[in-house]
């Protein structure tokens, strides 16, 4: 999911500046940016994790404000976060202003990176003294330290700073953070929850306290954090509507997801991920034919060859395969594979779409493929090609990989035990009953979606195989 800093990229005056930049690149002409244009540009390639075009952005920056603080800094970064920590060093040598605040704070982060850490201590005391003990500078060192995964230390500062300035917001706020990212989570909901009584409309702490809950997947909590933090803020608040429908579709509530997902893409248009999204949210609804629109409109967003993109041909293939329209399923497989050549996923899918067609010899050779590129962790193979068995009625040969591959643990058993329960129902296994049970207790939703059964609440196993033995009563009676 995107962080909080994604509201911003998504604001017209940086869709401008990213467009003008990008067709500058495209045209191989040169213009004028303001160093800060050039920095959020860089900012917005790391936080979408393209490394190069982030530093290239400060390279430009830095050919046209060589002396820029702001450029320099990130670029040490950049250089130190890309596992270059010497040249990082050498850009924060060439630095003038060797005590600047965010200079000393750079300075510590490479001594941290360096396992120099009684210097990096030394750099954030002098600081900090200089700075007359402000809790303002206490909550920056804190945060630096968390970042950079120094939680000990971290923790060491956080005492000393809420015994000199107890019940201080800000430090509150650093405290909840720091706890938050070492996964303290009771320690860090109570500090949230006591911010929150100090400032009931803080679309910060309702978000915060929100991923936790979100990570722990208490979804229901999660929400309620959210569309908090969205009745405050409204549309403008990005990352808690997009933060509200994965919550609804984490918990199967696709409808209230679609409509988050809805909102989010009338306020954001061109951003693809909601149109998938919504197409995932009518596949999972049943509703193919509305999915297969919002795939078809995500394809015109998205880039050519990316990863999105062939996420979207696998779920158009998934489609057609469903609608028994194979070929078609086969040819959006195949674009698919163009993309991702060597994922053993799609390799099986096509598979699936030869074996529903009867073409057991090419789907047989297909299989094997699959299972030899990585051998050595061949089990989430083994389980697709024993669900695609199942889904072809090869039930004996579906039910033989299922019996191989359980108590494996890298298949987990949320997902084994409702398909090893349809193999023994339909094979009339003595231990239906009690691989039911379990399966009930691990993995009701996916048990009775398996036997296509709508979920009923509470029920006992008995109930649940009198209605099974209805259901198949009723289909031997049609058919004398």
């Amino acid at each position: 999911m995107k962080d909080q800093f994604a509201s911003y990229f998504e604001k017209p005056e940086f869709k401008r500046t990213l467009a003008s930049y990008e067709e500058m690149l495209s045209s191989g002409d040169t213009r004028y940016f303001e160093a800060t244009e050039l920095t959020d540009v860089a900012e917005y390639y790391a936080m979408n994790g393209d490394s190069q075009r982030a530093e290239a952005a400060l390279d430009y920056a830095l050919r046209l404000h060589p002396d820029n603080l702001d450029a320099l800094i990130f670029k040490a970064r950049a250089r130190l976060i890309n596992g270059h920590l010497n040249e990082a060093l050498n850009i924060a040598e060439t630095i003038t202003d060797q005590h600047d605040r965010e200079v000393l704070f750079l300075k510590a982060e490479l001594a941290l990176a360096n396992q120099q850490h009684n210097i990096a201590s030394n750099i954030l005391r002098a600081l900090l003294e200089s700075e007359g003990y402000e809790a303002e500078t206490y909550t920056d060192i804190i945060d630096l330290l968390v970042d950079n995964k120094q939680t000990d230390m971290a923790n060491d500062w956080l005492e000393e700073a809420l015994a000199r300035h107890p019940k201080k917001k800000i430090l509150m706020e650093s405290a909840a953070y720091s706890y938050a990212q070492q996964e303290r989570f009771d320690e860090a909901i109570e500090l949230y929850n006591q911010l929150l009584d100090m400032d009931a409309y803080s679309t910060l702490y309702w978000e915060e306290l929100g991923k936790i809950h979100f990570l722990r997947e208490e979804y229901d909590k999660a929400i309620d954090a959210f569309e908090f933090s969205i009745a405050i803020n409204g549309d403008s608040n990005y990352y808690s509507i997009y933060a509200a429908a994965n919550s609804y579709f984490n918990i199967g509530n696709y409808e209230s997801a679609l409509e988050y997902y809805q909102r989010l893409h009338k306020v954001y248009p061109e951003t693809v991920d909601p149109l998938f999204h919504m197409g995932m949210c009518c596949v999972n609804g049943g509703n193919d034919d509305q999915a297969m629109e919002y795939f078809t409109q995500a394809l015109a967003t998205v880039a050519e060859g990316s990863e999105e993109q062939a996420q979207i041909y696998s779920q158009l293939s998934l489609i057609f395969s469903r609608k028994a329209q194979h070929e078609k399923a086969i040819s959006y497989v195949d674009e698919a594979l163009k993309i991702i050549p060597d994922n053993t996923e799609l390799i099986i899918m096509k598979g699936h779409e030869l074996l529903c067609q009867g073409r057991h010899n090419e789907s047989t050779e297909i299989f094997l493929d699959a299972l030899t590129m990585n051998a050595q962790h061949a089990e989430r193979s083994l389980f697709l090609i024993g669900v695609s068995m199942l889904e072809n009625n090869y039930y004996e040969v579906g039910y033989h990989i299922m019996r191989l591959l359980k108590e494996n643990p890298a298949i987990e058993d949320e997902l084994l035990y409702p398909y090893l329960c349809l193999c023994e129902w339909v094979l009339r296994e003595s231990d239906f009953r009690h691989t039911l049970t379990t399966s009930l207790n691990i993995s009701p939703r996916k048990t009775y979606e398996i036997f296509n059964l709508p979920l009923v609440q509470g029920e006992s196993v008995d109930a649940m195989i009198e209605r099974l033995n209805k259901i198949e009563d009723k289909i031997k009676g049609s058919n004398l």
